[in-house]
């Protein structure tokens, strides 16, 4: 076991008035144990009390790690009926993956636990130790240099999916196995949808082209934004970059401990309201990133998250101009003790492909 996130995710507990706490996501369990179980439709939890820890597993892929006691059930029991045996009538805390074909009958079966939705993993998960940030700092820099190349061998002609695969083919070149999916890539007015599907338009001069893309490299994740244009671009696609990238920038500079993640937001946009362009952008402008794509910190209205060393996050402001074109500019950033430094580091000077 991981033995000082344990110790971070129960001073959280104590804080919530949490006694034991139920852990179903995947990316939970290998946080703590360093090891991916991948039940499909059965269940697998990390039970873990203020000092005990459980992992429940069926009988066909066994979790064993030190410092964890490891509880088997067969592959034809009644999971509920074994979960339910290891718990206390106490408060008992749930992650937000838990499914409800296993969370209610447990409820139902235990009428004297007080029940709460708790994020104490992912509060945990927020703060990333030093190999943590290695493990990002590396995802990204084979990241840049999968842009580097796929870039270079973009050519007139060619599809949305076919550029795509292109992506893909050098991230395994690079060491880090198959793509799983499609590469967001998007051509001109497809750029205007800041969650394009990728399709069959075919690349042509004056198109801006977007690709969002990132992968689980050594297990962290990498996720990078860059747009460019191809054959040349107008006075207005310039402007609107430019734009971008100044609140990009202005966001970053904005990252620094004790401060809020929706400072991060206000500076970025900002820049983009000096433009003209208030209103344009209508996603969030940060989301965190580790064992997840997407994780805690996340840039809501609600959630005023404290900056703090060790926070891994995204900054990523875009203008989108329906049906003509978007531009969006996302890096990944750390917190550092006086500051943040770059995971990424692909230029973001405005860039006219050939």
């Amino acid at each position: 076991m991981q033995q000082e996130r344990l110790n971070r995710v129960r001073e959280t507990m104590e804080k919530q008035g949490i006694a034991q706490l139920i852990l179903t996501q995947e990316q939970h369990i290998f946080y703590f144990t360093g090891s991916w179980v991948h039940p499909l439709d059965r269940l697998d939890a990390l039970v873990v009390g203020m000092d005990s820890c459980r992992m429940l597993c069926y009988n066909l892929a066994v979790l064993e790690t030190a410092g964890c006691e490891t509880i088997v059930y067969s592959d034809t029991g009644k999971t509920v009926n074994v979960l339910s045996s290891l718990l206390a009538d106490l408060p008992t805390g749930v992650d937000a993956q838990m499914q409800s074909r296993f969370l209610l009958p447990l409820i139902q079966k235990r009428p004297g636990i007080r029940w709460r939705v708790a994020d104490c993993a992912e509060e945990a998960r927020m703060l990333k130790d030093a190999d943590e940030i290695r493990c990002l700092r590396y995802a990204s820099e084979l990241t840049d240099r999968v842009f580097a190349s796929a870039f270079d061998r973009m050519q007139e002609g060619m599809t949305e999916l076919e550029v795509g695969s292109v992506f893909s083919e050098c991230f395994w070149q690079e060491g880090a196995g198959h793509f799983p999916g499609n590469p967001m890539v998007a051509f001109g007015e497809g750029t205007a949808n800041p969650h394009h599907e990728p399709g069959n338009r075919r690349l042509k001069r004056g198109d801006t082209v977007f690709v969002d893309t990132g992968m689980r490299i050594h297990d962290y994740y990498s996720d990078m934004t860059r747009t460019v244009f191809f054959g040349d671009c107008t006075k207005e696609q310039r402007q609107v970059y430019e734009a971008v990238r100044r609140a990009n920038e202005a966001g970053i500079a904005a990252v620094r401990p004790g401060a809020r993640l929706s400072d991060v937001r206000r500076a970025a946009l900002a820049e983009l309201d000096r433009a003209g362009y208030a209103g344009a952008c209508p996603h969030r402008i940060s989301h965190g990133i580790g064992i997840d794509c997407h994780e805690a910190p996340f840039d809501t209205d609600e959630n005023e998250v404290i900056l703090k060393p060790g926070m891994c996050f995204s900054v990523e402001p875009g203008i989108y101009l329906a049906g003509r074109f978007g531009i969006r500019i996302e890096d990944l950033v750390t917190v550092t003790e006086d500051g943040c430094s770059l995971l990424s580091h692909t230029p973001k000077e405005l860039r006219i492909l050939s």
